[in-house]
């Protein structure tokens, strides 16, 4: 049973933190398990009490069923089934912690398995240990380099943290396989900016007072990312928001004051002093950079590196 899948959208399947949507299910009932109940029971005891876990987890009756996968483990301790059924469960609850220790359950008993260790870096990217979320990305790849889930999941977590060109790397890796993700576009204008390789001449000049504009935003609260806004070349989108009320250009990339605009050069390129901020984690340091575009690049003003707890 694969879980934490990213669909064409980029969302898993089953719910994520920070920039997805979570479906939320209602815990119908509590069931209460007598302690040892199950020391002396039959050996199928375990696969008929599994089969009712997740009968109860379909239906969202999550409790119940976490009773029930502790009722299959006290038959069978290695029942590894159960231990993924309760890190799907851990994971919806947004209980990494307790999902991460589920998952490492199950790889203590199968470590080959790998879509149990890239739903474990899911896992990790939520607790903010990075370092570790690479090790178990390169032991799924290890295992499986063909896994089309591994690359999905790698290029929307490097996404996240600021490292543009390995999530454009995960991502074609994953076009190799016949899979896209719309993060895939996301990461290519992401990388117009902060690659030279990408971005347009630093010769190239164009007005955008010449441009037709044909949106201006002003409230960001009301608005998705702007890489989802399009339009005709020769026209351009103004907004303005502020630091403290900035648009979301793309995950982990904030603008205000100023304009995008639609041409042969590129599709939705931030012009000349449209500021921005973004997170870059790279190790175990964090780094926020603002500032302003210049010439279709990076102008930074401001750096700000913390160092985090892993």
């Amino acid at each position: 049973m694969h879980m934490f899948h990213l669909n064409e959208e980029g969302k898993m399947q089953c719910g994520s933190a920070r920039t997805v949507l979570r479906s939320i299910l209602v815990v119908l009932l509590v069931a209460c398990l007598v302690p040892d109940a199950y020391a002396d029971a039959p050996a199928n005891t375990a696969q008929e009490l599994y089969v009712k876990a997740q009968a109860s987890w379909e239906k969202g009756d999550w409790e119940n069923a976490l009773n029930l996968c502790d009722g299959v483990l006290k038959v069978n301790k290695r029942h590894k089934e159960a231990w993924l059924l309760k890190g799907q469960i851990f994971w919806q609850m947004k209980n990494h912690k307790m999902a991460l220790n589920s998952f490492d359950e199950y790889l203590r008993i199968d470590p080959k398995s790998a879509s149990v260790w890239v739903n474990r870096a899911a896992n990790l990217f939520e607790l903010e240990r990075y370092k570790e979320m690479q090790e178990s990305f390169q032991k799924a790849q290890e295992i499986d380099p063909n896994y089309p889930p591994l690359y999905k999941t790698m290029g929307v977590n490097h996404l996240l943290m600021g490292n543009f060109q390995d999530a454009h790397n995960a991502f074609q890796k994953l076009e190799q396989f016949g899979e896209t993700s719309v993060y895939s576009r996301w990461t290519e204008r992401m990388l117009g900016i902060i690659s030279e390789s990408h971005a347009p001449p630093a010769n190239w000049v164009a007005n955008p007072d010449s441009y037709q504009v044909v949106l201006e935003i002003t409230d960001s609260s009301k608005t998705g990312y702007l890489v989802n806004l399009s339009s005709t070349v020769g026209t351009s989108i103004r907004f303005t928001g502020s630091a403290d009320a900035p648009f979301r250009y793309a995950p982990n990339f904030e603008v205000w004051n100023g304009t995008m605009i639609f041409d042969r050069k590129g599709e939705g390129l931030l012009t000349n002093g449209t500021c921005f901020r973004y997170t870059k984690i790279a190790g175990d340091t964090k780094t926020i950079e603002e500032g302003q575009i210049n010439n279709w690049r990076l102008d930074l003003n401001t750096k700000k590196c913390y160092l985090l707890g892993q």
